[in-house]
Protein backbone atom coordinates (compact mmCIF):
# COMPACT_ATOMS: atom_id res chain seq x y z
CA UNK A 1 0.00 0.00 0.00
CA UNK A 2 1.51 3.33 -1.10
CA UNK A 3 0.80 6.17 1.34
CA UNK A 4 0.18 9.44 -0.45
CA UNK A 5 -0.21 12.80 1.25
CA UNK A 6 -1.90 15.64 -0.59
CA UNK A 7 -0.57 18.86 0.94
CA UNK A 8 -2.87 21.74 0.07
CA UNK A 9 -5.02 24.44 1.60
CA UNK A 10 -7.68 23.87 -1.05
CA UNK A 11 -10.12 21.52 0.66
CA UNK A 12 -12.41 21.04 -2.36
CA UNK A 13 -9.47 20.11 -4.57
CA UNK A 14 -8.04 17.75 -1.96
CA UNK A 15 -11.30 15.96 -1.23
CA UNK A 16 -12.10 15.62 -4.92
CA UNK A 17 -8.74 14.08 -5.76
CA UNK A 18 -8.88 11.78 -2.72
CA UNK A 19 -12.41 10.59 -3.55
CA UNK A 20 -11.51 9.83 -7.15
CA UNK A 21 -8.32 8.00 -6.25
CA UNK A 22 -10.09 5.93 -3.57
CA UNK A 23 -12.46 4.61 -6.24
CA UNK A 24 -9.47 2.95 -7.94
CA UNK A 25 -9.08 0.25 -5.29
CA UNK A 26 -6.71 -1.78 -7.45
CA UNK A 27 -4.10 1.01 -7.18
CA UNK A 28 -3.62 0.34 -3.47
CA UNK A 29 -3.16 4.00 -2.56
CA UNK A 30 -3.81 5.22 0.95
CA UNK A 31 -4.66 8.92 0.67
CA UNK A 32 -4.09 11.50 3.38
CA UNK A 33 -5.00 15.17 3.18
CA UNK A 34 -2.66 17.51 5.02
CA UNK A 35 -4.10 21.01 5.14
CA UNK A 36 -1.95 22.58 7.83
CA UNK A 37 1.13 23.44 5.83
CA UNK A 38 3.05 24.52 8.93
CA UNK A 39 2.63 21.02 10.36
CA UNK A 40 2.82 19.06 7.07
CA UNK A 41 6.32 17.68 7.54
CA UNK A 42 5.56 16.38 11.03
CA UNK A 43 2.27 14.86 9.85
CA UNK A 44 4.07 13.21 6.93
CA UNK A 45 6.63 11.74 9.32
CA UNK A 46 3.94 10.37 11.64
CA UNK A 47 2.08 8.83 8.70
CA UNK A 48 5.31 7.55 7.08
CA UNK A 49 4.16 8.70 3.67
CA UNK A 50 5.72 7.42 0.46
CA UNK A 51 4.66 10.25 -1.86
CA UNK A 52 3.93 13.89 -1.06
CA UNK A 53 1.82 15.80 -3.56
CA UNK A 54 2.27 19.48 -2.85
CA UNK A 55 0.08 22.11 -4.45
CA UNK A 56 1.77 25.37 -5.45
CA UNK A 57 -1.21 27.67 -5.47
CA UNK A 58 0.16 31.15 -4.98
CA UNK A 59 2.93 33.39 -6.25
CA UNK A 60 3.21 35.29 -2.97
CA UNK A 61 6.77 35.01 -1.62
CA UNK A 62 5.66 33.83 1.82
CA UNK A 63 3.62 30.98 0.32
CA UNK A 64 6.48 29.95 -1.94
CA UNK A 65 8.86 29.97 1.04
CA UNK A 66 6.50 27.73 2.99
CA UNK A 67 6.22 25.30 0.04
CA UNK A 68 10.00 25.14 -0.44
CA UNK A 69 10.41 24.68 3.32
CA UNK A 70 8.01 21.75 3.24
CA UNK A 71 9.94 20.14 0.37
CA UNK A 72 13.26 20.59 2.15
CA UNK A 73 11.80 19.32 5.42
CA UNK A 74 10.44 16.23 3.68
CA UNK A 75 13.80 15.56 2.00
CA UNK A 76 15.55 15.82 5.34
CA UNK A 77 13.14 13.85 7.51
CA UNK A 78 11.82 11.32 4.96
CA UNK A 79 14.61 10.85 2.39
CA UNK A 80 12.81 8.02 0.59
CA UNK A 81 9.61 10.08 0.19
CA UNK A 82 8.98 11.15 -3.39
CA UNK A 83 7.72 14.72 -3.89
CA UNK A 84 5.39 15.78 -6.70
CA UNK A 85 4.39 19.41 -7.21
CA UNK A 86 1.08 20.44 -8.76
CA UNK A 87 1.43 23.88 -10.30
CA UNK A 88 -0.63 26.29 -12.37
CA UNK A 89 0.64 26.29 -15.94
CA UNK A 90 -0.24 29.93 -16.55
CA UNK A 91 1.98 31.44 -13.82
CA UNK A 92 5.55 31.96 -15.05
CA UNK A 93 7.05 32.33 -11.56
CA UNK A 94 5.47 29.15 -10.22
CA UNK A 95 6.23 27.21 -13.42
CA UNK A 96 9.90 28.27 -13.22
CA UNK A 97 10.00 27.36 -9.54
CA UNK A 98 8.72 23.87 -10.36
CA UNK A 99 11.30 23.37 -13.12
CA UNK A 100 14.15 24.68 -10.94
CA UNK A 101 13.05 22.56 -7.98
CA UNK A 102 13.38 19.40 -10.07
CA UNK A 103 16.79 20.53 -11.37
CA UNK A 104 17.98 21.16 -7.80
CA UNK A 105 16.51 17.81 -6.61
CA UNK A 106 14.30 19.60 -4.10
CA UNK A 107 11.38 17.70 -5.64
CA UNK A 108 11.15 14.66 -7.89
CA UNK A 109 8.70 15.93 -10.48
CA UNK A 110 5.82 18.27 -11.19
CA UNK A 111 2.55 18.31 -13.11
CA UNK A 112 0.23 21.11 -14.12
CA UNK A 113 -3.38 21.52 -13.03
CA UNK A 114 -4.62 20.75 -16.51
CA UNK A 115 -3.26 17.18 -16.63
CA UNK A 116 -5.76 14.38 -16.97
CA UNK A 117 -6.66 12.15 -14.06
CA UNK A 118 -5.16 9.21 -15.94
CA UNK A 119 -1.85 11.05 -16.23
CA UNK A 120 -1.85 12.02 -12.54
CA UNK A 121 -2.57 8.43 -11.51
CA UNK A 122 0.18 7.14 -13.81
CA UNK A 123 2.60 9.65 -12.32
CA UNK A 124 1.68 8.57 -8.78
CA UNK A 125 2.10 4.91 -9.73
CA UNK A 126 5.56 5.60 -11.12
CA UNK A 127 6.77 7.34 -7.98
Amino acid sequence: MKKIALITRNRIFAQSVAMIIEKYTDLEFEMHILQNQLQAVLDAQILSIDVAVLELFSHFPEHIEIAIGICKGLRESLPSCRILLIAPQDNDDIRNLAVNSVALHTVDDYVFYDVSLDYLLAKLLSM
